[in-house]
């Protein structure tokens, strides 16, 4: 783990990403992963613009029609 943000009460995770990654003097190359909230292309461009690579872990649930 590269870094913690607490998030508060009045936001959410979303609006959290990028001041969290701004922390880091230098993201080429690193893999960056992230859960299906952080799905967003505002999150994918700021990392392309960062030089970082980026995995979504995304888990569809079986009653989704995704799943089937």
């Amino acid at each position: 783990m590269l870094a913690q943000h607490d998030v508060g009460e009045k936001t959410n995770e979303i609006s959290c990403f990028e001041p969290l990654l701004d922390a880091a003097a230098d993201l080429a190359g690193v893999v960056v992963t992230r859960d299906a909230l952080h799905t967003q292309v505002d999150h994918a461009d700021y990392l392309r613009g960062r030089g970082a690579h980026y995995i979504v872990i995304i888990i569809v649930k079986g009653n989704s029609r995704a799943a089937q």
